[in-house]
């Protein structure tokens, strides 16, 4: 997932800087630049910039992924030549959970998963807003939009910093220096018996599956809202617009959603029937890898998504934009 999660992100991310790199020239040479003219440029237009902010978080776990792939290899290749191509893991200490590696992977590992939570649901509140209460006044503007996606990495971070360490320290016991367990080779939270560690567990297995569930309901209004009523809109090619790009978000949620649900539903068994243990599932490390399935899909979505902005038919020109009483478009706004 590594090899496609990466480079799509990137290219995602270089995509978004193009386009404002491309459209801020065009006002820089602008004597009196129109409105329309900057709102593809992440400077300008609040949903580009948390879209952005996005596929940053998705580049995260798309790095994260890539840590697991590297580090399974060079420390594979590490205990065979210790330890020969049979060893016995319970007789070796496991260097990898304690390695500086593995502890930089459970912070991108955290700081992704609650970063892309919460742009997720931004996205979709903004959205939500601008299509079905087109004239209201709480509409994110540019500087809401640097304070919330300011809290969210902040938020993020301080969550996945002492989650890090914290798991750290507890890899470091005696009872898990030699554990092969998936959680603990997934440079996951398993290790630590830490009160916070499971709190912050918890919190991001049902708040994730609870914002996205909200997220995709938002989506569902939007569509019949789009579908139901034309008067918003200044022209057929407009109202299409909004559906496909409603459409392509709604599906970066719905992904996320088919993601959770697996080990929302297991941990949720684990929890109510005694002596079931999620760890013995021999789907399990499918599960916990099916959460960073998001990372490889969003981009590849997103990058539709990008395509359409810069479609020439929705560019820049009065009669596909969906005016609002503040002058804010709806379209990719």
């Amino acid at each position: 997932m590594a090899i496609i999660s990466v480079p799509c992100n990137i290219f995602v991310i270089l995509r978004f800087l193009y386009l404002n790199y491309r459209h801020s020239r065009i006002l820089a040479v602008k004597t009196f630049p129109s409105r329309h003219q900057s709102r593809f440029t992440i400077s300008h237009n609040p949903s580009i910039f948390l879209l952005f902010n996005l596929s940053l978080g998705d580049c995260i776990s798309g790095l994260y992924l890539l840590t697991l792939a590297v580090g399974d290899r060079i420390y594979d290749n590490h205990y065979q030549h210790q330890h020969g191509s049979h060893f016995n893991c319970s007789m070796i200490r496991n260097v990898w959970i304690i390695s500086p590696t593995c502890t930089m992977a459970r912070i991108f590992s955290q700081t992704a998963l609650l970063a892309s939570i919460l742009l997720t649901f931004m996205v979709a509140m903004d959205r939500f807003i601008l299509v079905v209460f087109p004239r209201s006044r709480h509409k994110i503007t540019m500087k809401s939009a640097r304070i919330i996606t300011t809290v969210c990495w902040l938020l993020s971070l301080l969550l996945a910093v002492p989650v890090g360490f914290l798991s750290l320290q507890g890899a470091m016991t005696q009872s898990s220096s030699t554990r092969f367990d998936i959680l603990g080779q997934f440079c996951n939270v398993d290790s630590s018996t830490s009160t916070f560690v499971l709190v912050v567990a918890y919190l991001d297995l049902f708040l994730g599956f609870g914002l996205y569930l909200t997220s995709m309901i938002l989506y569902i209004i939007i569509y019949r809202k789009l579908k139901q009523s034309t008067h918003n809109f200044r022209t057929m090619s407009s109202n299409r617009a909004e559906k496909h790009v409603s459409i392509i978000l709604s599906a970066v949620v719905l992904t996320n959603i088919f993601t959770y649900l697996p080990i929302a539903l297991f941990a949720i068994l684990g929890q109510v029937i005694p002596g079931y243990n999620i760890n013995d599932t021999q789907l399990f490390p499918s599960i916990v890898l099916l959460l960073y399935v998001n990372a490889v899909v969003n981009p590849i979505l997103l990058i539709s998504l990008s395509a359409q902005i810069a479609s020439p038919s929705h560019r820049i020109g009065q009669s596909s934009d969906c005016a609002t009483s503040k002058g804010r478009l709806n379209l990719t706004q």
